[in-house]
C-alpha cells in the first residue's frame, strides 16, 4: 500500500499527546492529524477540571440550581461514566473529585461546596443534551474523558481518510487500520518509571494504562493513590500500573480504574466489554487476565517479560 505517513505530537489533556495517520500524500495526512487535533482540542476544553470556562466548571456552579445543556462530547463521556458507575455498582465514580481536591491533586472549583453524601447517581442527564445535580457535586472525568478523546481522534483520522494510524495519549493508545506492521506495546516499569517493558504488538485495538507509581501525591502518610475508591476514599499508592486492552480507549480509560480497585473480582466487567487486562506488580509479578496475550500477538504467555 502506498502513501506518507505523518506523525505530530502537541501538548493536551494533561500530558502529551501522538498521532500517527498515514494517507494519500502529506497533504492529506497532515490535514487528517491537525482534524484530530482540533477534536481533542475541543473535548479538553469543555471538560477540563482546571479551566473555570469550560463545561464542566459551569455544571459545578449551576447545574445543582437549574438544568444546563452541555455540548454533545460532555454528554456522551457522563453517559458512558453512569454507564460505568452502573455496571460497577460505583466502584466506577465521578463525583469522587472533592477527595482529590481536599488533597490538593485538583484545584477547588467556583461553585457550592459539594454534599459529601453525593455520588453517580445524583448525576441526572435529561432530554436535550441538559444535566442536572440533585445536590451540589464536584466531579472528575479525567478517568475516562483522555480515553474517549483518543477515540474521537481516530474517528477524525479515518473521516479524513487516513488509511491507517495510532493517536497516543499519555498511557491511552489506539492503533486502526491496515498497518505494514504491528505496533510495539511498552508500558511503564513500576519499579523503575524510567524504564519501560515491551509487552507485545497492538492491532486495531485500544489500550489504557493507569500507573499508582507514577500518578501519587504526597500525603501525610507518604505517596497516595490518584485513584480514589469511592467506598474508603484515598489510599496509599501502591507500585504497581493496570493495563486493560478493548475495543475503544472510553471503555478501557475506564476499566482501569475498576481493575485497579476490584483486581481479579473485575473479570465479569472485563469479559462484558470483551476486554482483557494485567496487573503488574514488584517486583517481577504479571498477572494476566485470559486473552490478555493473544491480544498483544503471542501464541502463549512470554517467559521473564519483567526482567528484559
Amino acid at each position: 500500500m502506498t502513501g506518507t505517513t505523518l506523525r505530530r505530537m502537541r501538548p493536551w489533556l494533561g500530558t502529551y499527546v501522538s498521532i500517527e495517520a498515514c494517507a494519500a500524500d502529506a497533504t492529506h495526512a497532515a490535514l487528517a492529524i491537525e482534524a484530530a487535533f482540533v477534536e481533542i482540542a475541543t473535548i479538553h476544553a469543555a471538560m477540563s477540571f482546571h479551566s473555570a470556562s469550560s463545561e464542566l466548571a459551569q455544571l459545578h456552579r449551576e447545574a445543582p440550581l437549574r438544568p444546563i445543556r452541555v455540548g454533545w462530547h460532555t454528554w456522551a463521556v457522563l453517559a458512558q461514566a453512569q454507564h460505568l458507575a452502573r455496571l460497577s455498582d460505583g466502584v466506577f465514580d465521578p463525583t469522587v473529585a472533592p477527595q482529590l481536591v481536599r488533597h490538593a491533586a485538583l484545584p477547588r472549583p467556583e461553585g457550592p461546596a459539594p454534599d459529601e453524601a453525593g455520588n453517580w447517581r445524583d448525576i441526572e442527564l435529561l432530554n436535550d443534551q441538559q444535566v442536572r445535580f440533585r445536590r451540589p457535586l464536584w466531579i472528575d472525568l479525567g478517568g475516562i474523558a483522555k480515553g474517549y478523546a483518543v477515540d474521537r481522534a481516530v474517528a477524525a483520522l479515518q473521516r479524513s481518510g487516513a488509511r491507517y494510524g495510532s493517536v497516543n495519549a499519555g498511557g491511552d493508545l489506539r492503533v486502526f487500520g491496515d498497518a505494514p506492521e504491528d505496533l510495539p506495546l511498552a508500558v511503564r516499569n513500576p519499579v523503575d518509571p524510567a524504564t519501560q517493558i515491551v509487552l507485545g504488538t497492538l492491532r486495531n485495538r485500544a489500550v489504557a494504562t493507569s500507573g499508582e507509581f507514577f500518578l501519587g501525591r504526597e500525603g501525610d502518610t507518604g505517596g497516595l493513590s490518584p485513584i480514589v475508591d469511592p467506598a474508603r476514599g484515598i489510599r496509599p499508592a501502591h507500585a504497581r500500573s493496570v493495563t486493560v486492552i478493548a475495543e475503544t480507549c472510553t471503555v478501557a480509560d475506564g476499566l482501569t480504574k475498576i481493575v485497579s480497585l476490584l483486581g481479579p473480582k473485575a473479570q465479569t466487567l472485563l469479559d462484558h466489554f470483551g476486554a482483557t487486562a494485567a496487573i503488574i506488580e514488584p517486583p517481577d509479578q504479571l498477572h494476566a487476565a485470559d486473552g490478555f496475550w493473544a491480544a498483544l500477538g503471542h501464541t502463549q504467555p512470554p517467559g521473564e517479560l519483567l526482567h528484559a
